[in-house]
C-alpha cells in the first residue's frame, strides 16, 4: 500500500518518546505490505466511514484515511504525550 505521512504528523511524532516512534517504524512497515489497513493489528475501521481509520498505540490514537488508493497518515487523535 502507498502512504502519504503529513508533514505535521512527523513534528507531532518527532516530540514523542523513541519507544513511541519504534512502535510506529515498526506498524509503519506493516502498512506498507498489506492491501488494507485493517489487516495490521490495532487499526480499526471508522463505523460512520469506511475509508477512515484509526491507530492506537499504547493510549494513543492517530486518524489515517484512504482516498486515491492511498494511506494517508493525518494527525494524531489523542496524544498520551501532549498536554
Amino acid at each position: 500500500m502507498v502512504i502519504e505521512i503529513e508533514e505535521h504528523f512527523v513534528d507531532q511524532l518527532q516530540k514523542c518518546p523513541i519507544s513511541f516512534q519504534q512502535k510506529f517504524r515498526i506498524i509503519y512497515q506493516q502498512l506498507k505490505i498489506v492491501d488494507k489497513p485493517t489487516d495490521v493489528k490495532d487499526i480499526l475501521a471508522n463505523a460512520g466511514n469506511r475509508n477512515y481509520y484509526k491507530l492506537y498505540i499504547d493510549k494513543s490514537r492517530i486518524g489515517m484515511m484512504v482516498k486515491d488508493a492511498k494511506l494517508h497518515i493525518l494527525c494524531f487523535l489523542y496524544n498520551q504525550y501532549f498536554e
